[in-house]
């Protein structure tokens, strides 16, 4: 049964596989992470903006260096090594402090027979979430300071408590233009919520630094008094504080801080690391190959598909079931699951069995080359296409996580999993069979209506995001993925072997991935997160809806333009590229492009 496995490639089939498992788990959740840290929408697109960039310099400079001292081995290890400590590291970054009206809201201080109650109130009413922790999940431990407006019967009653201090308080009368200060810790299993306030309980009370310890306060007769609730580090309750002076949780500052450095730097030299390991790794596959296999890399490469949906599914399970009871999401086992998987992918690489890499008409033809490429009229709309096509698969990439947090703002117990799910749907329901079948499509439709087509489904899919509250039906809505970028790369790739001048193959594909990820996906993220700090997804999703099917006009016209002008391949010369050519070939060549900068 096993007797026809070429043994060489089960290294390569497992670098597959744990490569993707290693960075299935990390990639896709890394915007949601940034959010959790305090980072506003529009720092997170200007972050996505830099990341193609840097992918696309690292790539042909220490590609060129693997090539020229015949380096790939080492190159291919030691920038696994790399990535996975850039990668870990963002587990260390601390989240940005809130600025301290955060951390307070006003609070009433109820105190009768029974005991003594601290009632928060929202307008807008509290989250389920909120609620819940405080009720169920909250630190018995949780203390806040409280300072509340003094008067005489407030006096008289923290007299009854013991507290001698105020005995004499109560006799004078310059006394009542002070506040009364003390440090409340809660019965946390004592807690009430009624409508739209959270009625919390005192298990005691500390006054005068720790000079006075009440427990158990309580009350002859009904004292109620205005006060201000300052619970700065407790997660728990700066949540409710924060929904009680009604500000949103998913506020965010705009201020670069040393915070956003690191997490810059470090998803700066992940995304260099993930472009060299993906690109040399795909090199030493092709060796491995050799010319008459190169039809296999699609077997070789379908296993780190197969290891980024798996882990990706797993991983959002993973982070809700360690998030139980908590106001924000631990992603700690992510960043443990990457070590080890990229640990394992490490010894495995190793045991590659490599020939030297030579070059090939693929590698990357000289930048002059480039000049008869984009004088093409036929090339330029192209480029203008896959700019658009970016800017919309920028928007998935980066945002969609993050658009699906805020709104689910009731029930995100389950929000990870949830996530988790759409990424396997997005790799098994959509890019695998559309990979597949692109060959098909594209020979029964052609690549100028199936490109349009794409556009016209990414409109379809924004607005559908922009209609839909319930995240559950985001599951079906991402069946729409295939017709999406699983049809825009393998369009992409072949459309630009068409189209391509005479010797100009591989500078055209150099070209095609500068302009979809350089200048495309990195514009669609930074446009992305300006508009969903300044206006919130649902406005945004609908602008790129629209944007897509204006796009799609603009593109539209420019064929025709083109076609009055008979700027075809026959009338330019290039009667080579007038049949079709199957994107076959192509698309092994480039598939690897998505993980690298998904």
């Amino acid at each position: 049964m096993f007797g026809s496995i070429n043994k060489d490639l089960v290294p390569m089939k497992a670098h597959y596989f744990l490569y993707n498992a290693a960075t299935g788990p990390i990639v896709p959740f890394l915007p949601t992470i940034a959010k959790q840290l305090g980072f506003s929408g529009f720092l997170v697109g200007s972050i996505y903006t830099i990341l193609p960039i840097s992918g696309l310099i690292a790539k042909p400079l220490f590609g060129g260096l693997a090539d020229r001292f015949r380096l790939h081995k080492i190159f291919f290890l030691m920038f696994q090594a790399i990535l996975a400590i850039a990668f870990f590291s963002i587990y260390f970054i601390p989240p940005i402090e809130p600025e301290a009206p955060l951390a307070q809201a006003d609070v009433t201080l109820t105190c009768d027979n029974a005991a003594v109650f601290l009632e928060f109130c929202s307008r807008n009413g509290f989250t389920n979430d909120t609620i819940s922790n405080v009720i169920d999940h909250g630190d018995p431990r949780t203390k806040c300071q409280i300072s509340c407006q003094s008067s005489l019967k407030m006096y008289k009653t923290i007299c009854s408590w013991g507290v001698s201090e105020y005995c004499f308080l109560a006799n004078a009368p310059k006394a009542l233009q002070e506040r009364i200060n003390f440090t409340a810790m809660f019965n946390m299993d004592k807690n009430v919520n009624l409508m739209n306030c959270a009625d919390m309980r005192l298990k005691n009370a500390t006054f005068l630094e720790g000079h006075y310890n009440v427990s158990k306060p309580s009350c002859q007769s009904l004292v109620r008094a205005s006060c201000v609730a300052t619970c700065s580090g407790v997660p728990v309750m700066e949540a409710l504080l924060r929904e009680a002076r009604g500000v949103p949780e998913n506020t965010r500052r705009d201020e670069t801080t040393y915070q956003f450095h690191l997490f810059l730097w470090a998803a700066i030299i992940s995304w260099m690391g993930m472009a060299v390991v993906v690109s040399i790794a795909d090199a030493i596959c092709f060796d491995l190959l050799g010319d008459d296999g190169r039809k296999e890399y699609g077997k070789q490469k379908m296993w780190g598909s197969i290891g980024f949906g798996i882990f990706g599914i797993s991983a959002g399970y993973l982070v809700d079931v360690f998030s139980r009871g908590q106001s924000v999401k631990d992603y700690t086992c992510i960043f443990y699951i990457m070590l080890i998987a990229m640990i394992f992918d490490m010894i495995v690489s190793a045991t590659l069995k490599k020939k030297s890499v030579e070059y090939t008409d693929h590698d990357p033809s000289v930048l002059w080359e480039l000049g008869s490429v984009a004088r093409e009229g036929r090339v330029l709309v192209f480029a203008f296409w896959c700019i658009g096509a970016g800017m919309c698969t920028g928007v998935v990439w980066n945002f969609l996580f993050w658009y699906t947090e805020d709104i689910v703002k009731d029930d995100t117990a389950w929000l990870k999993t949830i996530q988790g799910l759409l990424t396997g749907v997005q790799c098994f329901l959509g890019e695998l069979p559309f990979n597949f079948l692109s060959g098909r499509v594209l020979k029964k439709l052609g690549h100028i209506n199936v490109m349009s087509l794409v556009l016209l489904f990414y409109a379809a899919r924004f607005m559908a995001y922009s209609l839909v509250r319930n995240v559950w039906v985001f599951l079906i809505i991402e069946i729409l993925h295939g017709p999406t970028l699983g049809l825009c790369w393998p369009t992409m790739v072949s459309y630009g072997e068409k189209v391509a001048p005479s010797g100009t193959r591989a500078t055209m594909q150099g070209f095609v991935g500068a302009v979809f990820e350089g200048i495309g996906v990195s514009s669609g993220s930074l446009l992305c997160g300006w508009l969903i700090s300044s206006y919130g997804g649902v406005v945004t999703f609908r602008v790129f809806s629209v944007g897509a099917l204006v796009w799609l006009t603009i593109y539209w016209i420019l064929q025709l333009l083109l076609q009055k002008a008979k700027a075809y391949p026959l009338h330019q010369g290039h009667s080579h590229l007038a049949s079709y050519a199957t994107p076959s070939d192509a698309i092994l060549m480039t598939m690897s492009q998505e993980l690298q900068t998904y």
